[in-house]
């Protein structure tokens, strides 16, 4: 009973303080796509301004992962392939990313032809 209402009062001080704190900013749009704002400015906005930054973060942070499973490996089979399938997945995850990038701008140009 004593942590569950220690918790009640940790979070309604954080709530609190969080509300006050975003009282008094003012928020700017993050995604300004002008005048011209349709839905495929504001998907090409999304994918490449967040997904493709973060996917490429975390693309490049997987390939050092695996490249340290294959250094600290040491010649362990089982570690071989664990480092081996890591990187087989990085690889994987990373060709997904970019593919889907590239099929999306086909299917972006295409339509706007169609127009």
């Amino acid at each position: 009973m004593k942590k569950l209402s220690v918790a009640l009062i940790s979070f309604s001080i954080f709530f609190v303080l969080g509300t006050v704190s975003v009282y008094g900013l003012t928020l700017k749009n993050p995604i300004n796509c002008g005048s011209d704002c349709t839905l495929f400015t504001l998907l090409r906005i999304i994918i490449d301004k967040i997904i493709l930054p973060i996917g490429g973060v975390l693309a490049v942070l997987s390939f050092i992962y695996s490249g340290f499973l294959y250094v600290t490996a040491q010649g362990n089979e089982t570690n071989l392939k664990t480092a081996h399938k890591a990187l087989l997945y990085t690889s994987v995850g990373t060709a997904v990313l970019l593919g889907s990038w590239v099929l999306a701008q086909v299917i972006e140009t295409t339509i706007n032809k169609l127009r």
